[in-house]
């Protein structure tokens, strides 16, 4: 799968973008008590992309959608799982 079949897929696009928007709504609504230990994870970064994503409404950069998804969420991903395995 290449960025010229992703952007040409529309429904993996939007679900691409929807997985953005519930990441970063969700890194909102994690505590600084635990952010604050883990600042290795962008967290303030994922919560301004979420909010981009919301506003652009029509306007969806699919490239720089591709780029998240296959370069920063396969370690955000790990830190992630590695951060729910020590707070849990």
């Amino acid at each position: 799968y290449d960025f010229e079949a992703f952007k040409e897929d529309d429904k993996t696009v939007s679900a691409c973008v929807r997985e953005i928007e519930v990441i970063g709504e969700a890194a909102k609504q994690i505590p600084d008590e635990i952010t604050k230990d883990y600042l290795n994870i962008p967290w303030s970064l994922m919560a301004k992309m979420r909010d981009k994503m919301i506003h652009w409404y029509f306007e969806i950069d699919e490239e720089i959608v591709w780029k998240v998804i296959q370069e920063q969420f396969p370690t955000l991903k790990s830190d992630i799982e590695k951060m729910k395995q020590e707070i849990i």
